[in-house]
């Protein structure tokens, strides 16, 4: 069941704020948060814009379309 509630935590965190962006929480490791972070200040960016390229650059090496997990139901 909690599983469940996390994710309904995610979908309710989830807002859109503008047509093309959403605004979202996600929760991290405060080791990668903090790498992440010093990676943007070294690029004189910031945070936002390292998340995109690295979720960008992700999404282009997959070869596989990003799909829904699959059920557990009828095991």
């Amino acid at each position: 069941m909690r599983a469940s509630t996390s994710r309904l935590v995610a979908v309710v965190a989830a807002k859109r704020t503008h047509s093309e962006t959403v605004k979202t929480t996600v929760e991290l490791p405060g080791d990668l948060w903090r790498a992440a972070k010093i990676r943007a200040m070294d690029e004189r960016s910031d945070l936002r814009s390292v998340l995109v390229r690295a979720l960008e650059q992700y999404l282009d090496e997959s070869s596989t379309p990003v799909t829904a997990p699959a059920s557990r139901e009828g095991r």
